[in-house]
């Protein structure tokens, strides 16, 4: 069996996918830089990058290229690719990694020059000291010697990552913010080099250089722990995830185990509503498997005796014998595998950066250079011309704005985790706030889920007998129904045969006599007769909003159990809430109108469609983006797979150790509604972050230029404008998104 989520073989092809750790991102150049990086390998055919998630996902062919030359390919240009270990995620690895060590390291690199710079320096800028206590032998040697040698270790070692990103985007076509960040740093550095020995020494930029990568390489170091925080997140909800398996025996017991205990040739029991454990092969049973995991297809698929199943996917109905195969791939690995493919997905919030820095830096760099031109037009000195122009440079420097979108989505995933509402997909940070319908399956999410028998109605003379025989039926199935059935029957079940699961129900043979229980049109649809008494308890169940589960034997309808489920206490509250927000609040069900009619009658409520297979939620979601526009569906992840794929935006309710959910955007891991209606906030507040932050960046620039530009403004007061911003954002940042925040009406 398969020990790690780093790689794994396609079912369908003879290539295999494997995951790499890469320290060493900064931005989406450097995404598309090690994608090509890969796919040159003969034998690659597809490779995709996360700079969010410091990963890559490469599939190849084995026959042809090996783990350990992609590895070697992808570790160039101060990348370092590596093989996450078996337990580890991308939000796993060792805190104090390269990264860790170089923002130390500069700092104590930095630390002499600005030792040199206050005690000597600034003095003679403040003009406590006379300007030719600095020109003289014995300062070169002692003072100039020793910054200009930290300088250049500061700026070509620990800036390095920074000036491999901005010579990387250029080759990529992409005007990056660490492009202006380089040549901000190195255009400081290169002034002052020229000016110590061939003009005045007087006024250098070495603390201005050197600031600009201390302080840049601190915001890379930030924000890498806010996005591995905000993965980590996701992954403990894996790690909480159900790793046993039903092991069956030859006597026909069940035994539960861990997956790890699972070997090749061992036979599992999974019933309908839960993940197949293991790759294997049908042996006994029928139905349809949801595959959207592995596949991304929401729509079940059939499956028969012989068929081949993969760890991970959900029965949606039926009961299947699977044994499991050798070298099977877990539910396990494949859940981890999920989140780092939603964590690889990109983002419109991330494009927005882009898209500022696409405009802001050519525009600071043409800025600087009419800046240039003006002073030179004006007879200024050569070295006041330069200097000023830099001075713009560095006040416009846009350390702060790598910050911006990072630690606000970061900052919003901790919020949604901490309110057990992890998200999948951090688009939804984005989209759910742009929703005009929200849907909501009844059972199970507006309701508890948690049915019961209440009365039972039966022809023949013991209702145990009766619920006995239903209970038989039911012991394949998961459906809440058939779990309050089986809780109520005796325990002494007869066994069972030749199960069969029908579109309102489901029969088998009892004691060698076919037995059937479902809804009332499953005895019209098999043609079982349904005398008048059981008709009336079947009306008198209805009018009290109960659900009729009918029993029957031998063709005819012997019984009907009432069967209730009390709606959730919160739910009132929270449809009222999206229905003042302006939402259209929408309720699905696939009980009759009877049944829902609690539901109907609510004001908050716009419609109530009752009567719906769970193949026909799908469409239903379909037709009402077509007339309302974007849907936002909650459902319980498993049974409604297919509408929360057809949705805009899918949420999942489901328990913390049960992870059901397979296309869904978000996860409800409590046992209440509070969670959905935070979400919605928690986007709101995540949106109002960034635009807070992505004020606070550009509040430093926009204050500094005018002065900048018009030569009010020295390279101490310039560098201080741009850790001011810095520290603005990452203060603001830190911020818990406020109770107002997540408690404001939907």
């Amino acid at each position: 069996m398969t020990d790690s989520v780093s790689s794994h073989r396609n079912t369908d092809t003879a290539t295999e996918t494997a995951y790499f750790s890469i320290n060493g991102m900064h931005t989406q150049a450097c995404e598309s830089y090690l994608e090509r990086r890969a796919t040159r390998l003969d034998g690659v055919s597809d490779a995709a990058a996360s700079y969010t998630a410091e990963m890559i996902r490469v599939t190849y062919d084995p026959d042809r290229v090996g783990r350990d030359a992609i590895e070697e390919t992808l570790s160039a240009w101060g990348y370092r690719a590596s093989d996450p270990t078996p337990a580890e995620t991308p939000a796993e690895r060792n805190d104090f990694d390269f990264d860790h060590l170089r923002t130390i390291f500069s700092v104590i690199a930095v630390s002499p020059i600005y030792i040199i710079y206050a005690a000597f320096f600034y003095p003679v800028y403040l003009g406590f000291l006379p300007s030719d206590s600095l020109d003289n032998n014995a300062v070169f040697t002692g003072l100039y010697g020793p910054v200009a040698m930290f300088t250049t270790i500061t700026v070509l070692g620990v800036g390095f990552p920074i000036l491999r990103s901005a010579v990387i985007s250029l080759r990529e076509r992409q005007l990056t913010l660490d492009v202006l960040i380089a040549l901000t740093a190195l255009s400081a550095y290169a002034y002052s080099i020229v000016s110590l020995f061939f003009l005045d020494r007087l006024y250098l930029f070495f603390d201005v250089a050197t600031s600009i990568i201390v302080l840049a390489t601190i915001a890379n170091h930030a924000r890498a722990r806010y996005k591995r925080r905000a993965v980590q997140d996701l992954t403990d909800v894996v790690d909480d995830a159900e790793t046993t398996a039903r092991r069956l025996h030859e006597d026909g017991t069940t035994e539960t185990v861990s997956i790890g205990e699972c070997v090749g040739g061992d036979h599992v029991l999974v019933r309908p509503g839960e993940r197949i454990p293991l790759d294997g092969t049908i042996v006994e049973g029928r139905g349809t498997v949801n595959e959207a995991l592995i596949t991304g297809e929401a729509r079940p698929q059939r499956k028969v005796p012989g068929d081949d199943v993969v760890g991970g996917s959900v029965v949606a109905d039926g009961a299947f014998e699977v044994a499991v195969s050798d070298g099977a791939t877990s539910t396990l690995d494949r859940l981890r595998g999920l989140v780092w493919d939603r964590q690889t997905e990109g983002h419109a919030i991330d494009r927005l950066t882009d898209r500022v820095a696409a405009t802001y830096t050519p525009l600071v760099v043409v800025l600087a250079v009419l800046t240039l031109g003006a002073w030179a037009a004006l007879g200024a000195t050569p070295q006041v011309v330069v200097r000023t122009a830099l001075i713009v440079l560095v006040v416009a420097c846009p350390v702060a704005l790598t910050l911006v979108t990072p630690l606000a989505i970061g900052r919003g995933l901790a919020t949604a985790a901490a309110r057990d509402v992890p998200v999948l997909d951090q688009t939804i940070l984005e989209r759910v706030t742009d929703a005009d319908v929200v849907a909501f399956d009844k059972t199970g999410t507006l309701t508890t889920g948690e049915m019961r028998v209440a009365a039972v109605h039966t022809t023949e003379t013991e209702a145990d007998a009766l619920l006995r025989r239903a209970s038989a039926v039911e012991s394949r199935s998961s459906h809440p129904i058939a779990t309050a059935i089986r809780e109520r029957a005796p325990s002494d079940s007869p066994s069972v045969e030749a199960f069969e699961r029908h579109r309102y129900g489901v029969t088998a043979t009892v004691d060698g006599e076919v037995t059937a229980v479902g809804n009332p049109w499953l005895f019209d649809a098999l043609d079982w007769k349904t005398p008048v008494d059981v008709q009336d308890a079947i009306e008198s169940i209805r009018e009290k909003g109960a659900i009729p589960t009918v029993i029957g034997r031998g063709g005819v309808a012997r019984g009907v159990v009432a069967i209730e489920d009390e709606p959730r206490p919160d739910w009132e509250p929270m449809v009222s809430a999206f229905a003042e927000a302006g939402r259209r609040v929408v309720v699905i069900t696939g009980d009759d109108s009877a049944a829902a009619r609690h539901f109907e009658d609510h004001p908050a409520v716009d419609a109530v469609h009752a009567d719906v297979a769970p193949e026909a939620k799908e469409g239903l979601v379909r037709q009402l983006r077509d007339e309302y526009g974007t849907v936002a569906m909650v459902g319980d992840g498993t049974n409604d797979a297919p509408a929360l794929a057809a949705a805009d935006l899918g949420v999942a309710m489901v328990s913390g150790s049960d992870f059901t959910a397979t296309v869904a955007a978000a996860l409800v891991t409590a046992d209440d509604l509070s969670p959905v209606r935070s979400l919605f906030a928690i986007a709101r507040g995540t949106r109002r972050r960034l635009r807070e932050n992505l004020a606070l960046a550009l509040a430093m620039p926009a204050v500094g230029l005018p002065l900048a530009v018009t030569g009010y403004v020295t390279p101490l007061v310039a560098t201080s404008l741009t850790a001011v911003g810095i520290v603005l954002v990452l203060v603001n940042s830190r911020r818990s998104l406020t109770l107002d925040d997540v408690a404001t009406d939907a």
